[in-house]
C-alpha cells in the first residue's frame, strides 16, 4: 500500500506537468493564499518534498497538490 504523502506526491507531479514550469505564477495568480509569503512558503515546501519525500508537511502537501488539479483541471473523483 502506497501511503497518503506519496499517493499526494504523485498526484502533484502530474498536476505540475500539465500547469507547466511556471506552476508557481498559476497558483498565485488563482489563489489569492497562494500570492503570500505564507503561501510561497507552502508551494517551496511541496516542491522539496517532491525532490524528497521524507520532507514536507502532509497538509501542505494536499493543499497545494489540490489547487494545482484545479488549476489543470484534473480534480479526482472521490473514494
Amino acid at each position: 500500500m502506497v501511503p497518503i504523502k506519496q499517493r499526494l506526491l504523485q498526484r502533484f507531479a502530474k498536476a505540475r506537468g500539465v500547469v507547466g514550469a511556471r506552476w508557481r505564477e498559476s497558483l498565485a495568480q488563482h489563489d489569492p493564499f497562494f500570492d503570500s509569503r505564507i503561501g510561497e512558503a507552502y508551494m517551496r515546501s511541496v516542491a522539496q518534498a517532491h525532490s524528497d519525500p521524507r520532507r514536507g508537511n502532509v497538509d501542505r502537501i494536499e493543499r497545494v497538490t489540490l489547487a494545482l488539479e484545479k488549476i489543470a483541471g484534473l480534480i479526482p473523483v472521490p473514494i
